[in-house]
C-alpha cells in the first residue's frame, strides 16, 4: 500500500508564500536581547559624550607656506572653566610636523569659532585638533 501524497495545509502555503521562515520562541528571545544589548551600548556611548566639559569639531584647514598652516575649528565649552586646545599639523606620512595650542576662555562664549597658525618643520598635507581638556 502506497502511502497518500502530501496535499499542503494552510500553514505550508502562509510559508511559501512569505517567502522566508519564521523565527522560533528562540529566536525571537535572542533577537530582544540583541536589540536591548545594542540600545544598551548606545546609550551608554551617549552618555559618556555628553559629560565631556569640552567638545570640538574641525572645520577645515590651509597650507599657506612649507613652513605655514591654518586650522580652523569649533569649540564648545560645558563648563566655567578654561579649556586648552592643541592642534597639531601633519605631512603626507601621517608624521607631525608642528603643533599649537590655545586657551579658549569661556568668557568669549560657550560656543567659538577659532583659526590658529601652526608654524611647522616642512611642508604639511593636514592639519586637526589633537585635543581640547580643560586647563589645570
Amino acid at each position: 500500500m502506497s502511502e497518500p501524497a502530501h496535499t499542503p495545509g494552510t500553514d505550508d502555503v502562509e510559508d511559501v508564500a512569505s517567502g522566508r521562515p519564521r523565527l522560533s520562541r528562540r529566536g525571537w528571545v535572542l533577537s530582544i536581547l540583541g536589540v536591548a544589548a545594542l540600545t544598551a551600548v548606545a546609550a551608554w556611548f551617549g552618555l559618556s559624550q555628553a559629560n565631556q566639559p569640552v567638545r570640538w569639531q574641525d572645520v577645515g584647514f590651509a597650507i599657506d607656506s612649507p613652513t605655514q598652516a591654518e586650522i580652523t575649528f569649533d569649540v564648545h565649552l560645558y563648563t566655567d572653566e578654561p579649556a586648552v586646545c592643541q592642534v597639531r599639523a601633519l605631512s603626507t606620512s601621517y608624521a607631525e610636523v608642528g603643533v599649537a595650542e590655545v586657551t579658549v576662555d569661556p568668557a568669549e562664549g560657550t560656543s567659538q569659532r577659532i583659526t590658529l597658525p601652526i608654524t611647522t618643520v616642512e611642508e604639511a598635507t593636514s592639519a586637526q585638533v589633537n585635543y581640547c581638556e580643560v586647563a589645570q
